[in-house]
């Protein structure tokens, strides 16, 4: 083996919870691969003896998905950029975002991955199998992460090693892609990369006025010169309410027209401009801090995460935000929009609603944090009713799709209702590849989480 297989305690705890501290389940090992072949030989012992699998990124999930009585595969471990391209670059799946976007900003000419999430410090491979969001670049033009993979090599639940594509294997490369882990983990990737400008400029509005906010969200989306939006929300009665923060990607020589991005809009903007991994690596310089200073990773995140069709964003606010209050989202936390064009999101999965008369659609987030590490008695109980009220609601008023990051306990019946009609093709590639269900079984997809031996 080119990596170590860990037993001790201290290796054991520190992959015992994730980023939500909600959940808690200790292996019996763990992995750190020294390459795809020490994954293989690894998950095709775990299948002989009835051992559950489950990889490990950086563990950005709120409700144990990625935990196990079994196996733990960090693969943050295989993280080499292999190869930079003038258009696309191969990376092990531990690669995190930032480190791929400032090596390709580095080449001449700069280059950029198309989609980066708010937070760029998450690996490749751990993003891919939920989706990946176009939190901080992307979007509005681009799709899904997912949508920007060439090729992957995957170890799938038989122990083997298989390249796919969309014309090898498509089958696997499908069900991989925002598969949740479910029939095989990702170990390399080929992603596409794209020319990058030099700077930045975001377009900072304030609301007290949810009409006035949401109209000028839907403007500003199809509004020429604007390359990325998002937007932020609190609990009613805090000022501003809304934030809406929309940027326009150039090169010094051709700044954005202010006057033509913001006519028409109801709020002053604060204008900020910086150089492009300034903007890149905003999110991250809020969250690093965090973390070092007040313990960030060790709060509790029961967070809500959920898509919406375009059309009925407005309405699920109506019934939803009146209801929070502060402790919803907490001094460390946020109320997040994303809007996606559904005409670019091409893969199967992840799952997202039905179009509902509109080409847009939105990721909402409430990404409900602790003031502290150990929070008042209940919290988290009375956080997680909270959330699968909202997802409830969600689903049967408004025909919102789970985005499984977050913190939703799901049965087996509801999994099949939110794949609709890629339930059957995501459960013969999961026959076909984990025949023997050792894949992740942590959110539960094809049965309830479990162990049938022990390492």
């Amino acid at each position: 083996m080119e990596g170590v297989l860990a037993v001790d305690d201290a290796s054991r705890d520190a992959v015992s919870a994730d980023l939500g501290n909600l959940s808690s389940e200790k292996p019996g090992a763990v992995l750190r691969p020294g390459s795809a072949r020490d994954v293989a030989e690894m998950i095709a012992f775990c299948r002989e003896q009835g051992i559950p699998v489950s990889g490990r990124g950086r563990a950005h999930t709120t409700f144990g998905q990625g935990l196990s009585r079994g196996l733990v595969v960090e693969n943050r471990c295989l993280n080499r950029i292999h190869s930079l391209g003038p258009d696309s670059a191969e990376v092990d799946a531990g690669v995190l975002w930032r480190d791929l976007a400032e090596a390709a900003y580095d080449r001449s000419p700069r280059l950029t991955p198309p989609v980066l999430t708010g937070y760029t410090g998450l690996t490749v491979g751990g993003t891919l199998s939920v989706g990946g969001v176009g939190g901080i670049v992307g979007g509005l033009r681009t799709g899904l992460q997912v949508d920007h993979v060439r090729e992957l090599e995957v170890v799938t639940g038989t122990g083997n090693i298989e390249r796919c594509s969309p014309t090898r294997k498509s089958d696997l490369f499908e069900a991989v892609l925002g598969g949740l882990g479910q029939c095989g983990i990702i170990t390399r990737a080929t992603i596409d990369l794209v020319p990058a400008r030099e700077r930045a400029r975001t377009y900072v509005l304030g609301y007290t006025d949810g009409d006035t906010f949401f109209r000028d969200l839907r403007a500003v989306i199809d509004r020429d010169g604007v390359d990325h939006v998002y937007a932020e929300f609190v609990a009613p009665g805090s000022t501003p309410t809304f934030t809406l923060l929309a940027t326009a990607f150039y090169d010094s020589p051709a700044p954005p027209d202010d006057r033509e991005i913001l006519n028409g809009l109801g709020a002053s903007p604060d204008i900020q401009d910086r150089g492009y991994m300034d903007h890149v690596l905003s999110i991250d310089d809020l969250i690093d801090p965090l973390c070092a200073t007040e313990g960030w990773d060790r709060l509790v995140k029961p967070w809500f995460d959920t898509w919406l069709p375009g059309s009925k964003l407005e309405d699920f606010f109506a019934d939803v935000h009146p209801t929070l209050t502060p402790r919803d989202i907490g001094p460390y936390g946020a109320g997040l929009i994303y809007p996606q064009r559904r005409s670019h999101a091409t893969r199967p999965l992840p799952r997202v609603p039905e179009p509902h008369g509109s080409e847009w659609m939105f990721v909402v987030d409430v990404n409900t944090v602790s003031e502290t590490p150990d929070p008042e008695p209940g919290f988290a109980d009375s956080m997680l009713a909270r959330n699968r009220r909202l997802m409830s609601l969600t689903r049967e008023r408004h025909g919102g799709v789970l985005y499984p990051i977050g913190s939703v306990e799901m049965t087996e019946s509801e999994w099949r209702d939110h794949y609709g009609d890629a339930w059957d093709g995501f459960r013969a590639a999961k026959e076909r590849y984990d025949p023997d269900h050792v894949l992740t079984p942590g959110p539960g997809v094809f049965g309830a989480p479990g162990i049938a031996g022990e390492v």
